[in-house]
């Protein structure tokens, strides 16, 4: 067990992440893990890590770490702007890291998640199989000032490797995705489920259970009230508000509103890395819906 990083400054939530929590949906416990997918996978494959094992999440920046021993690590996911003792820390290639050093994430940039992946992955006690913090659940906690983060092993290679640039994913504030229709279209008008496809949503507040969106008001047949349903990351679903709400990775896993689609499981990466004031658009994945 190395000690690798001493927590300076949480930011504004920072928290353990690992690839999901799964088999216990039934009893109500979220699946949890990386809310992008995409980024998280991309930083073990550039380090060479087996089996994907735990990264630190950041969101929107403020995180300062103090280093504790030298390492390789690799930042993926939104530019924060990162520096490493005050200058420019490159994303999406390995990085050397020696003891003493100082690393911080100043900034949003491009998206609003980033991951801090040591070569090995962080040492992190499991719960229910996964190492993935929960907070509401009580498995685990974020991170807090003075909080001492270990690695899994100490470096084994300086053998330096990078992410092609024509690999790296672009995060935009305007982004198109794709949506599976939900069995509760008959809960809306014709003229919402058009509305849905041909308007532009604003994300106006979000965390890690739920994109609260704003738009234009989704009119029902019906109350949106329904027996609680199963629901996953990246279910929209439409309370009596109107306002469409996309549920994330740690949102509860049975819901009582009318959905009106899933986001396609290539997309939702997208949506994760979304700014606040950010806009997106929706059309279904079968064009044929009607």
């Amino acid at each position: 067990m190395i000690p690798l990083l001493k927590v300076k400054s949480p930011g504004t939530y920072s928290s353990i992440q690992d690839s999901g929590r799964f088999g216990y949906q039934r009893y109500g416990v979220p699946a949890s893990g990386a809310m992008d997918k995409k980024a998280f996978n991309l930083g073990h494959y550039i380090l060479g890590n087996k089996d994907k094992p735990p990264a630190l999440e950041l969101f929107f920046g403020g995180q300062k770490f103090e280093v504790l021993s030298d390492h390789r690590i690799v930042l993926v996911g939104a530019d924060l702007g990162a520096k490493l003792d005050g200058e420019p820390c490159p994303r999406w290639k390995t990085v050397p890291i020696y003891k003493g050093q100082v690393l911080e994430f100043t900034r949003m940039v491009e998206g609003s998640i980033a991951y801090l992946i040591p070569e090995g992955g962080f040492r992190a006690k499991r719960f229910l199989g996964s190492a993935s913090v929960y907070p509401k659940g009580k498995l685990g906690t974020i991170l807090t000032k003075e909080q001492i983060l270990y690695a899994n092993q100490a470096a084994q290679s300086t053998f330096k490797r990078g992410l092609s640039p024509a690999k790296i994913p672009k995060y935009q504030q305007n982004i198109n995705v794709s949506v599976w229709r939900s069995p509760h279209l008959d809960y809306f008008t014709k003229d919402a489920l058009d509305q849905f496809i041909r308007s532009s949503y604003t994300l106006k507040a979000g965390d890690r259970m739920g994109y609260l969106l704003d738009g234009p008001k989704l009119e029902f047949r019906k109350s949106s009230d329904l027996l609680s349903e199963a629901t996953q990351f990246g279910t929209v679903q439409v309370p009596n508000s109107g306002q469409p709400i996309i549920l994330m990775t740690d949102a509860q896993t049975v819901g009582g509103y009318a959905t009106i689609g899933k986001i396609a499981e290539d997309d939702l990466w997208k949506v994760a890395q979304l700014q606040i004031g950010g806009e997106i658009t929706f059309e279904w994945e079968d064009e044929n819906i009607f």
